[in-house]
């Protein structure tokens, strides 16, 4: 049964764990260059999953019909 969750729901949970992540990120974001290079990274890194979930769900209702 939570296999199953998982397999599922699992590119949505990664796409939950990386927006808490970035949105904590942004709460004790310091002003040196190594905190804004963190900040972009994580910003790219969090688009690229949304890019990745989207996909994936498009792809899942094609093959539905």
């Amino acid at each position: 049964m939570i296999t199953e969750f998982i397999n599922r729901y699992a590119h949505w949970l990664l796409l939950l764990i990386t927006g808490l992540s970035i949105g904590m990120g942004f709460t004790i974001l310091t002003s040196s260059v190594q905190g804004i290079i963190a900040g972009i990274f994580g910003i790219v890194g969090f688009l690229g999953i949304t890019y990745l979930v989207i996909h994936m769900e498009v792809q899942k209702r094609r093959n539905g019909k």
